[in-house]
């Protein structure tokens, strides 16, 4: 596969290998420009060829295009287009553009292209230099030039896609050859004003900001909006029917998000540096783009605080904190949470304090720290009453319920479990709803419930679904697959912890993948198959030790132990050795701890240690 850009993508995701084309020898490059010429232009002799080609550098982008422009001119004598290559080249020297003799080349046949353009052509390609990103779309093309409808847009880049200084990837996507975008910027800083050039810019930051806004609106729109200013009269962000739709454009869009916030910050474009990672946080919440979110958030907290605006600092730093949380860095996440809570209090924001008081038991909970987190759950909540923010309360009861919970207050856990549930019912927050389910599905199971846990797995993999949220289903799966275990279900059990690690592994969730291994291996010993069951928590534990997870790591290699023993008492391999390492460095891991599971956990593995 050939193409002008890098296809980076494609060499990261699939393995492929990436071959640059640098010069070609003199035989290749005529051979290049004959090709395209033969059949319009049989008069051209060799030498005249090689001499266009020495012109071009050798360099195929630049033989490519000038061999088009000899194309399209079958009339014109070579020696002519020759000579206009080599004004091109004067024009350049006299603007002090380079010496490079490859560079030189390059934007000479640029050059002999761009200046064949209709004049409204040539403005919207140098615009174009200014776009955050290599790739766009007619609607965003439009905006830098913001008097032309999209019809004539798109007009416009077919002529550019016809001249070669574009090329077209997908419906309605383009994408600039690096050289070539280099070029445009340097065409708009020598023919546009300052002024025109600083309107376009914000006008296509402003139109992804409003874009990304609206996108938000249907992935995710339980999340509050961050206030923005209005986009202007003359400006029309993108709009979606659905959430498919909206969920396509941000896909689309990915990399020039995130361009657009460093073109934001390096033009001085404070608010919109903050604003647009801010608004794209709960997006990000739900994917994961570990990466970017932390890249575009630790960009808007560089701008809120040059602004010395506390409440947007608090806004980012709330953002790193949630990524660091999802992405198990859970020391960092609680430095910022701290961060953003000092914030709020300084402010006097109640409802931002409830909200990281919430954000900082979460850390906790993550972490096994649980007596921490239900006293920080416990103070979100009466924050939470105080303000009467009841979509709030619903989530911090659902907390509060998942903390005793891992406490084995069962009781205590039943009763705030079906509090919230009835509470996200009546405010119509079916992914609260779902996260519930999920929770009194687990306490279920500890009553011996089994029927009733299964009906409520099921019943929040049926709101996942129907939402078409892949991290809740990624999530709420592990419960399910639980619950089918209880019942019996072994081999739909297995389902479950598969897709569930599947989609862990798409949405980068390390962690949860992990415990969805260790679920397929306690169904496989279920099974009777310990070799394989084995296999599953190994590589659980593998990663727990990684993430400094210690909880996890402990009941991933209980496992293992387990299963190792099961093996060698089954066909006597010589595991039992390896199996009483394993529960040694268990019992390591869970020295720190000292709740109730923990303690019980503890006791086993020692009694498993003294057999």
């Amino acid at each position: 596969m050939t193409s002008r850009s890098r296809l980076s993508g494609l060499a990261v995701r699939d393995g492929a290998h990436t071959l640059t084309l640098g010069t070609l020898d003199e035989p290749e490059a005529v051979a290049l420009l004959s090709a395209v010429t033969a059949a319009y232009r049989p008069q051209d002799n060799r030498d005249q060829l090689v001499e266009l080609a020495r012109l071009c550098a050798r360099l195929p982008l630049a033989l490519r295009i000038a061999a088009e422009r000899a194309a399209s001119r079958p009339r014109m004598g070579l020696d002519d287009l020759i000579r206009d290559l080599r004004d091109e080249s004067v024009l350049w020297e006299a603007l002090s553009v380079g010496d490079d003799e490859e560079a030189e080349a390059v934007r000479t046949v640029f050059a002999w292209s761009y200046r064949a353009l209709p004049p409204d052509a040539a403005r919207l390609f140098r615009l174009l230099g200014l776009h955050p990103g290599a790739e766009f779309g007619a609607a965003a093309a439009g905006v830098l030039d913001g008097g032309l409808g999209i019809g004539r847009v798109r007009h416009l880049l077919d002529v550019l896609v016809g001249a070669h200084l574009l090329e077209q990837t997908a419906p309605d996507r383009y994408e600039f050859h690096d050289l070539l975008r280099a070029y445009a910027a340097d065409q708009v800083r020598h023919e546009e004003s300052p002024e025109s050039r600083e309107a376009a810019l914000r006008r296509v930051v402003v139109w992804y900001l409003h874009s990304a806004d609206a996108a938000q609106t249907w992935i995710n729109s339980q999340e509050a909006h961050i206030p923005l200013d209005p986009p202007g009269d003359d400006l029309t962000p993108a709009s979606f029917a659905d959430y498919e739709e909206a969920m396509r454009w941000y896909e689309a869009e990915r990399g020039n998000l995130l361009a657009a916030t460093r073109a934001a910050e390096e033009a001085g474009l404070d608010v919109i540096a903050w604003q647009l990672p801010a608004v794209l946080r709960s997006v990000h919440m739900l994917l994961n783009p570990f990466e970017e979110w932390l890249a575009m958030s630790r960009i808007g907290l560089r701008a809120a605080r040059r602004l010395g605006d506390r409440a947007a600092e608090a806004e980012l730093l709330e953002s790193l904190g949630m990524a660091c949380t999802q992405s198990h860095r859970l020391s960092e996440g609680a430095e910022y949470h701290q961060g953003a809570l000092a914030a709020r209090r300084e402010t006097g924001d109640r409802l931002g304090e409830a909200l990281s008081l919430n954000d900082i038991g979460l850390i906790h909970l993550r972490g096994r720290r649980l007596e921490a987190a239900k006293d920080q759950f416990e103070q979100a909540a009466a924050c939470f009453q105080e303000l009467g923010a009841a979509q709030w309360q619903a989530v911090v009861t659902s907390n509060l319920a998942e903390v005793t919970y891992e406490l084995a207050r069962t009781e205590e856990a039943s009763g705030f479990v079906e509090r919230a549930l009835a509470m996200h019912r009546e405010l119509g927050n079916q992914g609260g709803e779902g996260n519930a389910l999920r929770i009194l599905s687990a306490v279920q199971r500890d009553r011996g419930q089994t029927d009733e846990a299964l009906r409520s797995a099921e019943a929040a993999l049926d709101i996942a679904r129907t939402h078409r949220n892949h991290m809740w289903e990624g999530y709420w799966l592990l419960e399910l697959g639980r619950a089918q275990r209880a019942n019996g279900e072994l081999d739909a059990a297995l389902v479950s912890f598969q897709r569930a690690a599947s989609l862990q592994r798409r949405l980068g969730d390390q962690a949860r993948e992990a415990r969805a291994w260790h679920g397929a291996g306690e169904t496989y010993r279920r099974l009777g198959r310990p070799g394989e069951a084995a296999d599953f928590h190994r590589r659980a534990a593998a990663v727990h030790r990684e993430l400094d997870d210690l909880w996890h790591a402990a009941l991933a290699l209980d496992g293992l132990a387990g299963a190792l023993r099961e093996a060698d008492e089954g066909d006597g391999t010589g595991a039992a050795e390896e199996a009483r390492r394993h529960w040694a460095e268990a019992l390591r891991a869970l020295a720190s701890y000292d709740d109730p599971r923990a303690v019980t956990l503890r006791e086993r593995v020692s009694a498993a240690l003294a057999q």
